[in-house]
């Protein structure tokens, strides 16, 4: 449900709703059509072979009073024929009686640059961020030939650089793939297989403080 305005370069909308960002059918890592419904903003420009979009939303507050917020940018290439390049970032931010932060409101911001840099509504020590958690993803759409496409997400959570100074941290990342191959194609008759692999590490989509994890009312916002 919700309300907007579309033409050929601007989209609006507010509401509620998922979203599902990502390369391919069924192998979405961040965000998938399968997760529970939030209430969030969306903003998105199409420039032909250029495309961004950028969301903002609140996911639920806890009994204990803690408000969970959504926000992500992406942006996205395509050649019109056969290839999409996209990368984005999503990050959920919480915190006790937290409002809405307007640092997030900044479409180009990023997370990094305004939690190391004390540009939050919440301050906390630069050294041990805590109030959010944010991914990193690269995808790709490639239709090789007329009846072959290759599809690939590739999301970083975080990279452990010295693992004998983050003892006990191990990387956090996830990919996923899916190779699609129409052997019929008539007027009467489609015949497509596929092959499809995906993988999550443990510490993916997890933070140290759990009201950062990828989670929506108990289920996650990506792949289960």
């Amino acid at each position: 449900s919700g309300i907007g305005f579309q033409n050929d370069w601007v989209t609006l909308q507010i509401g509620r709703g998922r979203e599902s960002w990502g390369a391919g059918n069924n192998i979405q890592l961040a965000l998938s059509e399968d997760s529970p419904a939030y209430d969030y903003a969306m903003l998105g420009s199409d420039y032909g072979n250029l495309r961004v979009k950028y969301i903002h939303g609140f996911l639920e507050s806890t009994p204990d009073r803690v408000n969970r917020y959504i926000t992500a940018r992406g942006i996205e290439w395509t050649n019109n024929k056969s290839m999409v390049i996209g990368l984005s970032e999503t990050v959920i931010y919480s915190g006790l009686n937290r409002p809405m932060d307007i640092g997030y409101m900044n479409p180009i911001s990023s997370h990094l640059e305004m939690e190391l840099n004390n540009r939050l509504n919440i301050l906390e020590d630069p050294d041990t961020p805590s109030s959010g958690n944010g991914v990193w993803q690269i995808s790709l759409d490639w239709l090789i030939k007329e009846r072959l496409r290759l599809s690939g997400n590739y999301l970083i959570d975080e990279f452990v650089i010295d693992p004998e100074i983050e003892i006990g941290k191990e990387h956090g990342k996830a990919y996923s793939v899916r190779i699609t191959y129409t052997t019929i194609r008539s007027k009467e008759h489609i015949l497509t297989v596929f092959g499809s692999y995906l993988y999550v590490g443990t510490p993916t989509f997890r933070h140290s403080l759990g009201t950062n994890n990828f989670v929506q009312r108990g289920r996650p916002l990506g792949w289960h």
